[in-house]
C-alpha cells in the first residue's frame, strides 16, 4: 500500500500462479464435458484441444474475477474506507511466478473526534397561538371564496375579467388575439394607474386609455413601457366566502363541527412548527459543523458522484419541462451535502448512536396522519424496506442533531410561529 496524496491510494496485488492455473484449469475442463467440436464425440475433446482454441480468453475471465475478489479482499485487510476505485491495471511484469495487478483507490478522510461542546446552536422558541389558528381558518375561507357575476358597476374587491391589446412603437402586442387577465380592485398596489382606469366600469365596457405597465410585469415585452391599451371588459364579478359553520367543517371532512376542525387545524400548525423548528435548528447545527470541520478534504470520485445523484434528481423532477444544468453546477451543494453526511456520520459512530425504534414508530405515526386512512399508509411504508430506510435515515439524523444540541451551547430565541414559518 503507498500514499499518493492526501486521499489517494495505490494497492499492488500479488496473487500466485498456482492459484491462476487451477481456477483456469477447472474452467478447462468444465468447458472440456460441454463443447462440441467437428471429429470429435461429446465430452472426448483432448484438453490441449480446449486449451489451444479457449485458453487465452479463459485466462482472462479468470483474471479479471481474480483482480476483483482479491482486491475485496486485500480492502477488506487493509481495514480503509474506500471511496472508489478509480482505475484498476495489471502489471506488464507478472511472470509466471504470479500474477500482480495495481489499484489506484479513494479513501475517505480520517476523521477526528468532532469537539462541538462550545459550539452555539440558535434553538427557537415557538407555539401556535389562537390567532394562528384564526389565521388559518381564514384562509381555508378564502380557499372557498365564490364569485359571481356583480351585474353592477365594479367596486372595491370585485374581481374584473378582461381583454387587452396593447400599441407599442407601432407594433401590436400580442401580434394576434388578446391578452386576458383578471385583477382585483383594491388588490393592484404594483398597477394603481389600471386600478383608477377599472374603478366603476361595467361588463361590456371599451375603453383606449395610456398605461405604463410596472417593471416586473407578467409578459416581459409591455414590462417597464409605456403604450396605447384597448381594453374591453367581459364580466364584473363579486365574492362572498362561507361563514364558519358546521357546515363549513364538513366541507374539509370534519363532521363532527367547528370545534374538531379547529383542533385539526391546531394539531397540523403544531407539526409544521415542529418541522420548522427542526429545520431551523437542523441549519444551525450544519453550519456550526461547516465553519468547524468545512475544510475536511473530500475524494473527488465521491464529489462527483454526488453532483450526478443531484443533477438526476433535479432532471426527473423537471420531466420533460426542461434539461437540468449540466453537472458542474452541483458541484459546490455536493461538497455541502457530502461533508456534512460524513461529519454527522462520523458523529454518531463517535458516540455509538443507534437508530431508536420508539422514535421510528413515531415518525411513521407523524407522516400516516396527513392522509386519510393513516393504517394503510403506516402498512405501506412497512412493507417497503427502502421507504423504511428513508424513515431510519431521517429519524438517525435527527437523533445526530439531538444530541449536538443538547452538548453544545443552545440558546433559545423566543419567537412567533409566523416568524419561525416564514424563516423556514
Amino acid at each position: 500500500m503507498e500514499k499518493t496524496g492526501d486521499l489517494e491510494r495505490r494497492m499492488t496485488v500479488q496473487v500466485p500462479a498456482d492459484d491462476i492455473d487451477a481456477q483456469v484449469s477447472g474452467r478447462l475442463n468444465e468447458l472440456r464435458r460441454e463443447v462440441r467440436l467437428k471429429g470429435f464425440r461429446p465430452g472426448k475433446v483432448p484438453i490441449n484441444v480446449i486449451r489451444q482454441r479457449y485458453g487465452k480468453q479463459i485466462r482472462e475471465e479468470v483474471l479479471n474475477q481474480v483482480m476483483q475478489k482479491s482486491l475485496e479482499e486485500a480492502i477488506s485487510e487493509q481495514d480503509m474506507r474506500v471511496a472508489g476505485v478509480t482505475r484498476v491495471e495489471p502489471s506488464p511484469e507478472s511472470d509466471e511466478g504470479g500474477f500482480e495487478f495495481t489499484a489506484h483507490l479513494e479513501v475517505f478522510p480520517e476523521i477526528p473526534t468532532l469537539d462541538i461542546d462550545d459550539m452555539e446552536i440558535m434553538r427557537p422558541e415557538a407555539e401556535v397561538s389562537e390567532e394562528d389558528v384564526d389565521d388559518m381558518i381564514e384562509t381555508l375561507r378564502e380557499q372557498r371564496r365564490e364569485w359571481n357575476d356583480a351585474e353592477r358597476p365594479a367596486a372595491e374587491g370585485d374581481r374584473i375579467r378582461l381583454a387587452y391589446v396593447a400599441e407599442l412603437d407601432g407594433e401590436r402586442v400580442p401580434e394576434s388575439g388578446q391578452h386576458e387577465i383578471a385583477p382585483t380592485l383594491g388588490a393592484l398596489e404594483s398597477f394603481p394607474q389600471l386600478e383608477e382606469v377599472l374603478a366603476g366600469v361595467s361588463a361590456g365596457d371599451e375603453k383606449s386609455v395610456e398605461l405604463t405597465f410596472p417593471e416586473n410585469y407578467r409578459y416581459e415585452s409591455l414590462a417597464g413601457k409605456t403604450a396605447q391599451v384597448n381594453l374591453e371588459i367581459r364580466k364584473v364579478e363579486t365574492s362572498s366566502v362561507p361563514e364558519i359553520d358546521d357546515e363549513f367543517a364538513a366541507a374539509f371532512g370534519v363532521e363532527e363541527g367547528v370545534d374538531k376542525l379547529r383542533e385539526d387545524v391546531r394539531r397540523n400548525l403544531e407539526r409544521e412548527l415542529r418541522h420548522a423548528v427542526t429545520t431551523r435548528m437542523k441549519k444551525s447545527v450544519t453550519d456550526g459543523l461547516l465553519k468547524r470541520y468545512g475544510d475536511l478534504p473530500l475524494p473527488a470520485s465521491s464529489i462527483r458522484e454526488e453532483a450526478r445523484q443531484m443533477q438526476s434528481q433535479m432532471q426527473q423532477q423537471m420531466g420533460e419541462q426542461g434539461n437540468a444544468p449540466g453537472v458542474e453546477a452541483f458541484t459546490e451543494a455536493a461538497e455541502r451535502r457530502l461533508r456534512l453526511g460524513l461529519l454527522l456520520g462520523e458523529f454518531a459512530r463517535q458516540n455509538d448512536l443507534a437508530v431508536d425504534a420508539d422514535r421510528i414508530q413515531a415518525k411513521l405515526e407523524e407522516i400516516a396522519d396527513t392522509y386519510e386512512q393513516p393504517a394503510q399508509v403506516m402498512e405501506i411504508y412497512r412493507s417497503d424496506q427502502r421507504l423504511m430506510d428513508q424513515v431510519e435515515n431521517m429519524v438517525l439524523e435527527e437523533q445526530v442533531i439531538d444530541a449536538i444540541t443538547e452538548r453544545a451551547k443552545a440558546v433559545s430565541k423566543p419567537m412567533s410561529f409566523k416568524e419561525v414559518m416564514e424563516q423556514s
